[in-house]
């Protein structure tokens, strides 16, 4: 065996024990048959039929917008969004596959299901998950931009400066999601507890370094796109109160009551429906955000350093925790 791969071997290997270690001292919440079942309802049961059908909407508005055509920029940024959902959703379709029961202790299967998913599934949700937060945080600021520079918006953002945008954000997230692909490979592995040799994950000697390092830039990204989405909604419905405020001064004694009550009503429509996708994203980013912020900041087990342990499936039936 090269030097490189002892190396590499003998260091996740003790990686590997450290962070049992750091586990094993915990009381256990609940039984591995609990855990079992669980996961077989949230993430095989749940977690892929919702995937599933998602997915198909997904398919339906992306053939929507390219039949509508890219002269709008609308347009073109709701179909970035409607493409990373998608690459999203296939990932988290093939984990659910891969926490099936029937599927992760199938004997015909010459791989560990959770040591695959975890490369092939989990990496690659990550990176279309935090593509579609900085999509999400672009159409929030330009919304909000629509608002605060009325006339000059469509000169600031034209199609082709929001398609090289979209573009940018999908080869920004590959690049940094590129260089766990490569200190991390699938090879022949001996499993103990269940006495098999499978093909599983494989660490090069600065695998771990490199992981951590993609791993914080995913949670920076994830963190400042969430704060964006947060501030820019803020400013969006306080300018448009503002101005629906001004229009219904300015229309009083011109328009009528009739008129001035329908563009209030208007004003209100747009803030209810910008608001409320911006809630959307929030709501389902915002349990993960806090957990992220708490594991980093708060909880010295739970340092970057070895945090993407907690991810391995090695250590995954103890910490029952995924990315």
């Amino acid at each position: 065996m090269p030097e490189n791969d002892t190396i590499g071997v003998t260091l996740g290997s003790s990686l590997d024990n450290l962070v049992i270690s750091l586990v094993e001292g915990y009381h256990k919440i609940t039984s591995d048959e609990a855990k079992e079942a669980l996961e077989t309802i949230f993430f095989f049961l749940f977690s892929g039929a919702i995937s599933f059908v998602g997915a198909i909407a997904n398919i339906i508005n992306i053939i929507v917008f390219v039949k509508q055509g890219f002269s709008e920029t609308v347009n073109i940024t709701l179909l970035g969004l409607a493409i990373s959902d998608l690459g999203s959703l296939i990932t988290l379709i093939w984990m659910s596959v891969c926490f099936s029961p029937w599927f992760r202790q199938s004997p015909h299967i010459p791989f560990d299901a959770k040591d695959i998913q975890y490369l092939t599934a989990g990496w690659p949700h990550v990176c279309f998950a935090r593509i579609t937060s900085w999509i999400t945080a672009f159409i929030t600021f330009e919304r909000c931009l629509c608002i605060a520079q009325p006339l000059r918006v469509k000169q600031i953002i034209t199609p082709r400066r929001t398609a090289y945008t979209i573009v940018s954000i999908f080869i920004a997230m590959f690049a940094c999601v590129a260089p766990v692909f490569c200190v991390i490979g699938i090879g022949r592995k001996n499993f103990p507890d269940r006495n098999v040799t499978l093909m599983g994950l494989v660490y090069a000697s600065n695998g771990p370094n490199v992981e951590n390092i993609s791993f914080s830039i995913t949670v920076f990204a994830q963190l400042s796109s969430f704060a964006i989405v947060i501030v820019c909604t803020v400013i969006l419905v306080r300018n448009l109160m503002q101005k629906s405020k001004w229009r219904q001064t300015a229309t009083t004694s011109e328009l009528g009551a009739g008129n001035k009550n329908a563009l209030s009503t208007r004003d209100k429509k747009v803030v209810v429906m910008v608001t409320f996708i911006s809630s959307i994203f929030i709501a389902c980013f915002l349990p993960s955000a806090m957990n992220l912020i708490l594991m980093i900041h708060y909880s010295p087990d739970y340092s970057v350093a070895v945090l993407p342990y907690f991810f391995t499936p090695d250590t995954y039936k103890k910490t029952c925790f995924h990315l």
